[in-house]
């Protein structure tokens, strides 16, 4: 079941107006295991509000949750789509993140409170488009990913045990979908290649 968690920061969840906080994400993820059924969550890990801390957090809720085989890398990379009449433009904390309109990409671009996210979400892409192309595991991906995000959060290399060593099996063989990009993001340079010839 594919579930638009977007953020595990509660606060980031209010300004989108998503109706569920951290806590009911994690518990819906486990009624639905005692069903049966896999999540599929997409993740909108860069907003204007977005830190390297949050998107931190994000991949430790992957880890915790054994989600690691049921995200795609692309998800710890989407930025938030600001369209010309998105509801969160009535909201005074975004404007001032936002730059004037750009009619090419139909959006509005912004930047993050802290140039930090920004700088990290660059780095994201790129790695993960690496991946993609060299066909990586999703272990691999993931604990690369995350070496990334600890080093732009300020932490140490991994030396806690969450994903330092992803047990065998556990990222291999879950239900995919054939599409790993979802709505409400920004399109990536790749994307928007082949517009452009």
């Amino acid at each position: 079941m594919v579930s638009a968690l977007e953020s595990v920061n509660d606060e980031i969840l209010a300004r989108l107006d998503k109706g569920h906080t951290t806590e009911q994400a994690a518990q819906s993820i486990e009624l639905l295991r005692d069903h049966g059924i896999e999540t599929r969550p997409s993740f909108m890990p860069f907003t204007p509000w977005t830190t390297p801390v949050d998107v931190l957090d994000i991949l430790d809720f992957v880890a915790v949750h054994d989600l690691v085989a049921n995200v795609d890398a692309i998800q710890y990379t989407i930025r938030l789509l600001v369209p010309e009449s998105s509801l969160l433009l009535a909201r005074e904390d975004l404007r001032e993140h936002l730059g004037p309109y750009d009619a090419e990409r139909l959006s509005y671009p912004w930047r993050s409170a802290d140039p930090a996210a920004d700088r990290l979400q660059g780095r994201l892409s790129a790695l993960v488009e690496q991946s993609v192309a060299a066909q990586d595991a999703a272990g691999l991906t993931f604990s690369r990913i995350r070496a990334a995000v600890r080093e732009a959060a300020g932490e140490l290399p991994d030396g806690d045990g969450v994903c330092a060593a992803l047990p065998s099996g556990t990222t291999e063989g879950r239900p995919r979908l054939t599409e790993p990009w979802f709505c409400c993001a920004e399109p990536t340079g790749d994307q928007f290649g082949p517009l452009r010839q």
